[in-house]
């Protein structure tokens, strides 16, 4: 039953992804969850907790870019930020953590080069 809201959130992100959203650079404040915004309404994958953000600054997109591999390379990015995190990081639950969110952006990076 767990696998099966982990599923959800995480198709939830992945359609949030493709709909223009953007990983969030700071961690759910909740459970330290990997995040996405849109509009500024911000979703954690990991606990699936929403809320307004106006911290988040809206980037701007190169127009040629497309949504797909600019959300690869956020996620490529954002899996980068976190090893380096792990790597730093003392506390086991805060590494299991950690390696909880790497595990979903590598799911949600597998769904997006299906699609």
């Amino acid at each position: 039953m767990i696998q099966d809201v982990s599923k959800e959130l995480t198709k939830k992100a992945v359609e949030m992804l493709l709909k223009g959203a953007t990983l969030v650079s700071d961690p759910c404040p909740y459970c330290k969850g990997v995040r996405v915004i849109k509009d500024g309404n911000a979703f954690c994958v990991n606990c699936g907790r929403e809320g307004k953000d106006s911290n988040i600054l809206k980037e701007e997109k190169p127009k040629d870019e497309t949504k797909e591999s600019s959300a690869l390379d956020k996620l490529d990015q954002k899996l980068k930020d976190l090893t380096d995190e792990l790597q730093q990081e003392n506390n086991h639950t805060k590494q299991q953590q950690i390696l909880k969110s790497i595990n979903d952006i590598i799911a949600i990076k597998e769904r997006l080069k299906k699609i």
